[in-house]
């Protein structure tokens, strides 16, 4: 969390990553709409000055007692914006963040099991969930938003067990997967899409485990794969035999820190198997961690040409423009298989241009699903708005 001086010369917060630090010296603690911060809060949880209606501070130790907080030194209460415009029946709705969850997952709200509605919120105010609890657990639709006030999960429940059809979305609203949970296994079809509506992946489900086969598409409609499932486990597909055997050949040379063996392997399945994405996004990973940044750059282009929403690869394509700024040739790096972490030199300034395309593309790796803390961090550090 970052620090800044609000206008009555009282710190106020922005979350980002982590959570504020208390201070050492005096022991404070936050409230955000009546409800007391207890824990780290997760990522695109975030509170802006623009969220916050008003501030009170409370040090006084009497004062601090009527609300329970005689154990701190100070407590700051921020309320905001939304918080003052909802409406006053929602107010009196209770959040799970008002309550302890106790033995055998039940939850409880001022000491009694908790039966009714609950609506959680985001710290800016804004709406980031809602359902009803029977006796405690879970019952019927629950609902989830993205801090754009999108649905991001549908899921509904029986006692806290999944059950019935449960939906996700990405944040603009496109549906993200379906399915049905029964008793809390997978049952019948699960299909996954991509933003454009087109099917990723389809899944056949029985009491919780993979029968007959699973699909895997392109995001052009075209099939990647097909492959046969017996005992819940994916069984090899022939066609691609061969490709398989090189990629984890090439894959165990660079487990082995032979990377220019790996490069080699790679460059020979390209030349037979030119339409497969993957093989590019592994090399340009190996020459992204080779510093050979441009290189890099042209095999994460062509894996996203294959497929425009591969999530590692733009991520990864990223990365390697930030680097080729701001790393110099003689420092080595380290990576492994999912992201390349490298080390890092002082700030060189990027030009605009580039900067726009690297903020392009992590913004679309996050929406799409690589939600890494790379990836957060490098758009706070190069994509903040001023």
């Amino acid at each position: 969390m970052r620090i800044k001086n609000f206008i009555f010369l009282i710190p106020i917060f922005i979350f980002s990553s982590t959570l504020f630090s208390q201070n050492k010296a005096e022991n404070v603690v936050y409230v955000v709409d009546n409800i007391t911060v207890r824990e780290n809060p997760e990522r695109e949880n975030e509170i802006n000055n623009d969220d916050i209606d008003k501030v009170n501070v409370i040090n006084n130790k009497d004062s601090l007692a009527k609300y329970g907080l005689e154990k701190f030194d100070k407590a700051i209460f921020f309320f905001t914006k939304e918080f003052k415009n909802r409406p006053t029946e929602n107010k009196k709705i209770p959040s799970t963040k008002q309550m302890e969850m106790k033995k055998g997952n039940v939850w409880y709200y001022n000491n009694q099991i908790y039966t009714g509605k609950f609506i959680d919120y985001y710290y800016s105010g804004r709406i980031q969930g809602e359902g009803f609890l029977k006796n405690g657990n879970l019952n019927g639709l629950t609902k989830k938003y993205f801090q754009n006030g999108k649905v991001s999960l549908e899921r509904n429940y029986v006692s806290s067990i999944p059950n019935g059809l449960d939906k996700e979305y990405f944040k603009d609203g496109s549906l993200k997967h379906k399915g049905e949970f029964v008793n809390g296994k997978e049952d019948g079809i699960w299909e996954m899409y991509f933003p454009n509506g087109k099917l990723k992946q389809q899944t056949n489900f029985q009491n919780g485990k993979m029968i007959d086969e699973s699909k895997t598409y392109y995001s052009n409609g075209k099939i990647a794969r097909t492959e046969k499932i017996v005992n819940d486990k994916i069984l090899p597909d022939p066609n691609f035999a061969e490709l398989d055997r090189q990629m984890n050949k090439a894959n165990e040379s660079y487990k082995n820190k032979n990377e220019n063996s790996a490069t080699k392997i790679l460059s020979k399945v390209i030349e037979d198997y030119p339409n497969y994405k993957d093989v590019y996004f592994s090399r340009g990973t190996i020459l992204l961690n080779q510093m050979k940044f441009d290189e890099a750059i042209l095999d994460f282009d062509k894996a996203i040409e294959i497929e425009p929403y591969y999530d590692s690869a733009i991520a990864n394509r990223a990365f390697a423009s930030i680097r080729k700024y701001e790393l110099g040739v003689n420092r080595k790096l380290s990576g492994n298989s999912e992201i390349t972490v490298l080390a890092e030199k002082k700030d060189i300034e990027i030009p605009e241009n580039e900067k726009s395309k690297i903020c392009s593309d992590l913004k679309m790796a996050i929406f799409l699903g690589d939600r890494n803390d790379m990836n957060y961090e490098a758009l706070d550090k190069y994509c903040a708005k001023k």
